[in-house]
């Protein structure tokens, strides 16, 4: 069954539970209302005729008044016989001993059913109330009086207030039907933009707008279902730009391999073949050594870098002196500076203290300042480290090429190249380098971030938090 089908049923049945509840209970309740008025009216009417004129000529004057309203009179001796306005024992008052010696003891009979047969022996069904006297003053001697009215005359009153609440209650329900319709379709209009968001999602298209302005939950559902597919369209957005990089990663890496393996298996093909002379083989091993190390610093970089993803990797977190450390990474580096005419410079005070681990710290500052020497020519590259209240911030600043703006956030990638130009470097840079340094960096709880102007320089700048205490 659909929702829209599901609502209306709901309401329909709550609709008709709640009016047929509130249609009887009014029903009850204005019925006995009527018996309750009714009772009123020959009480007073009873209650008058004993406090005024009470002879047997003002009887007969209260008797055609009322006969014309259809109530009717009768005078009862304390048994029940009845003397007014006949002496037919055929009408006399039909109550029980307890009820007579009610009335004997002063106590009114309220509203009963009683009954009156008529000369044609048919039965009258009448309601009565009975009201004792005890007077001796006027024509009538100690007993009662009895008012009655048609029992089919109050039948008929109640079947009027009756019919009044069913017509009324079920106007309700028609109009309460015809919101319940129009509702649940509302509500359903809702779901149905839903479901056609839904089916061009399923159909791979992920701009959809869905327009559903209200405040109630569908609402609520529609903003979240702008959230997830805005959020699907930026993963499929995010799948092509990774799909891209895959396919990109597989060239570079490739290419990356395929370079030294290149010039190892000529250089090897040489020897087999005593193609290279005597004096050169001493360096075609040494560049056949040079190309291996190239290939392993490659493995070990991915591996790092995965390592690093799926955490996997440990550290091993020291206390290491700033300034000893960093003046270690510049003489290490000093020749490679040297061959481009570049200069390095260290500028850290005594009290700094580094809270990382050994290894992998000279692994971070060597690709960084490595990066710094390949991209810059006659310039001065700088390792500052300064010790802040919650960290230690270390950067390497050069004087080189620079990055576009429009590519910093991509140089954390693997294998990502601003520059194509750049894939085959002196150094060969392969790319993965910076992507081993911020995973490096953020395993060690820290931040890295980079500010790099075209032609001016960049500056990489890290923060690494002190030792816990």
């Amino acid at each position: 069954m659909k929702v829209i089908w599901q609502q209306i049923t709901a309401f329909l049945l709550v609709l008709a539970v709640a009016l047929t509840i509130s249609a009887v209970r009014i029903s009850n309740s204005m019925s006995q209302q009527v018996f309750d008025d009714m009772e009123k009216r020959l009480l007073n009417y009873g209650k008058s005729i004993l406090e005024n004129d009470f002879t047997r000529s003002g009887l007969d004057q209260f008797r055609r008044g009322l006969s014309e309203e259809g109530i009717y009179i009768q005078m009862y001796l304390s048994d029940g016989r009845i003397i007014y306005p006949t002496y037919s024992t055929r009408a006399a008052a039909e109550l029980s001993t307890e009820e007579l010696a009610s009335l004997a003891n002063g106590e009114i009979l309220r509203l009963k059913p009683t009954q009156r047969l008529n000369e044609d022996d048919t039965v009258v069904r009448l309601i009565s109330v009975f009201i004792p006297y005890s007077t001796t003053e006027g024509d009538f001697p100690v007993g009662f009086i009895g008012l009655s009215t048609s029992m089919e005359q109050l039948d008929s009153k109640v079947r009027a207030v009756q019919h009044d609440v069913y017509v009324s209650f079920f106007l309700a329900g028609a109009l309460g039907v015809a919101l319940s319709v129009s509702y649940a379709y509302y509500q359903t209009r809702k779901i149905k933009k839903l479901q056609r968001a839904t089916r061009q999602i399923t159909m791979g298209n992920y701009d959809v707008e869905v327009t559903v302005n209200s405040r109630d939950e569908f609402g609520d559902l529609a903003q979240d279902f702008r959230v997830m597919a805005k959020s699907l369209l930026d993963s499929q957005e995010e799948i092509k730009r990774q799909e891209k990089l895959r396919r990109q990663f597989m060239m570079d890496a490739a290419h990356e391999m395929r370079t030294p393996l290149t010039t190892m298996s000529g250089i090897v093909e040489g020897l087999q073949h005593d193609l290279i002379p005597e004096t050169h083989r001493e360096r075609s091993l040494e560049l056949i050594g040079k190309e291996t190390q190239r290939l392993i610093r490659l493995v070990n970089e991915n591996l790092d870098y995965e390592k690093i993803r799926s955490n996997q990797l440990v550290l091993k977190k020291q206390q290491l002196n700033g300034k000893k450390f960093l003046t270690q990474i510049k003489e290490q580096l000093d020749d490679k500076a040297t061959e481009k005419s570049n200069t390095i410079q260290v500028e850290c005070g005594d009290d700094v203290t580094i809270w990382a681990d050994y290894d992998r710290m000279v692994q971070i500052m060597i690709n960084l300042v490595t990066n710094a020497i390949q991209f810059s020519q006659d310039s001065t590259i700088v390792i500052r480290a300064k010790k802040l209240s919650d960290s230690v911030e270390i950067s390497v600043s050069d004087q080189g090429i620079g990055i576009d703006k429009e590519h910093i956030e991509s140089i954390w990638e693997r294998f990502y190249k601003a520059d194509v130009s750049r894939k085959n470097t002196k150094f060969g840079e392969s790319g993965i380098g910076l992507a081993v340094v911020k995973s490096l960096v953020e395993a060690h709880q820290g931040k890295i971030a980079v500010e790099s102007e075209e032609g001016k320089g960049t500056t990489f700048t890290m923060h690494l938090p002190h030792q816990a205490k």
